[in-house]
């Protein structure tokens, strides 16, 4: 052990040395090594983007709509995800008896990043049939009779698309936020037993 080289990826100790003599007098020994990963490499290369990510992805409905950007940039995290997954699959080694928590834990956020991609295309959509049911319904209050006095009330009333997808931005944002705080926590609290 006094020409071992210190490796940069595994750790090296000694637990034990024993001398053992077997039945014909030879003389043997046994040396139990233990080899544990450094594991900083991959905490900062791997882990901690995709923890990132997963993350980012859910500040997709607090970016302003009107932009067109909302959609393309939860298009973007769902491609970096599928990097991610190839770039663990490739470093992994293929089992399919047990599965590494950490794949566990990209797929879902994977699964994430393809719903909160879906979500984003029904808003716009939303948002594209409430714009025509709106531009229906004025051009049906036109014919209302004005001399009631409700028409000016009921426009007071009616919400508009801005609030209401103010309301569901926010609504999704906290949903998807708690969900990938729940599932980080539970799938990293079971990486570090």
């Amino acid at each position: 052990m006094k020409q071992f080289e210190e490796n940069s990826e595994f750790e090296i100790s000694t637990e034990d040395i024993t001398e053992k003599i077997d039945v014909y007098k030879e003389q043997t020994l046994c040396i139990t090594n233990h080899l544990k990963r450094r594991p900083l490499f991959y905490i900062f290369a791997v882990l901690l983007p995709v923890v990132l990510l997963y993350f980012l992805n859910t500040f997709v409905f607090l970016q302003p709509s009107q932009g067109g950007e909302k959609t393309s940039m939860a298009v973007s995290v769902l491609l970096s995800f599928q990097l991610f997954l190839s770039i663990i699959r490739d470093t992994l080694p293929e089992n399919s008896l047990t599965v590494s928590l950490f794949s566990i834990y990209v797929s879902l956020a994977n699964f994430t990043s393809v719903i909160i991609v879906v979500v984003n295309i029904l808003l716009l959509k939303l948002k594209d049939k409430w714009i025509l049911r709106m531009c229906r319904k004025n051009s049906a209050s036109n014919q209302v009779d004005v001399g009631s006095g409700n028409v000016e009330e009921d426009e007071h009333t009616r919400p508009t698309w801005a609030n209401i997808e103010t309301q569901l931005n926010k609504t999704c944002f906290l949903c998807f936020f708690v969900f990938s705080i729940s599932i980080t926590a539970v799938i990293l609290g079971m990486l570090t037993r």
